[in-house]
């Protein structure tokens, strides 16, 4: 069996799961920009050497944020309370505490976001089901439920992207206008929704066929432990946690 090379993929997902949590938190608790422009930093530098993912798959994930990001930080910067300096661009005036909040409040909404994309990229969802039945002891069904949404996630993508390219093909030239643009997007959508709802049918039936949830307890045939380096993070984690909270 081929060793993989990059460190995320290697580790169990408890204790990615821990560093998602600590990463929270802290995002929660910081209202300064400039720590989350390390922490984004450093989840860039993670997801492209610790957990492989390409720089133009990275940049595809943050443009799609952006989108939500921009209108969350120009809402935020005119609703938050006004301080002593102001910031004069074009016809907005805004005050500058209300720009660094607004900056903070869209960060942590970044970080936020590539942390959990970091760890959807990086665990098995096979390995997911198997450590959150058997450490935490939580329902079986729920835990594959939630398998479940991190395994259709990149099938739907996959799926969403095909039927953009056939759409494209079909086409026969590139869209004029916002008219035709939305009825490319228009499209697009609809093929991602028939196809979410044609694999949750095959899914339920083939589960139904199985007997799923016919029985309180479930085992496994393969077992997921907690290596050296899944402590460490764990260790890293809360330290960070503890020591960083108040930055």
């Amino acid at each position: 069996m081929k060793r993989n090379r990059y460190l995320l993929r290697t580790l169990d997902p408890l204790s990615k799961l821990i560093a998602v949590f600590g990463i929270a938190i802290l995002a929660i608790r910081w209202d300064n920009p400039l720590p989350h422009c390390v922490m984004l930093l450093l989840l860039t530098a993670t997801a492209i050497f610790g957990g492989g993912m390409s720089w133009n798959k990275w940049a595809a994930r943050m443009g799609y944020i952006t989108a939500f990001g921009l209108p969350l930080f120009l809402l935020t910067a005119l609703t938050s309370p006004a301080g002593e300096a102001y910031v004069e661009w074009g016809g907005l005036r805004m005050s500058q505490d209300a720009l660094l909040y607004a900056a903070a409040v869209t960060l942590r909404m970044f970080c936020m976001f590539l942390s959990s994309l970091i760890y959807i990229e990086t665990t098995d969802p096979q390995d997911f089901v198997v450590v959150m039945t058997t450490r935490l002891k939580l329902p079986y069904r729920i835990v594959f439920g939630v398998s479940m949404a991190l395994t259709f996630l990149p099938l739907l993508e996959a799926e969403g992207r095909n039927a953009a390219e056939a759409r494209r093909i079909r086409f026969g030239r590139k869209p004029r206008g916002l008219r035709e643009r939305l009825e490319l997007w228009r499209g697009n959508l609809v093929a991602v929704f028939a196809g979410a709802i044609r694999r949750v049918e095959q899914t339920a039936g083939s589960m139904e066929g199985k007997g799923f949830g016919a029985y309180p307890k479930r085992t496994f045939l393969r077992e997921v432990r907690v290596s050296a380096g899944g402590y460490a993070l764990i260790i890293l984690s809360i330290a960070a946690v503890i020591g960083l909270r108040s930055l």
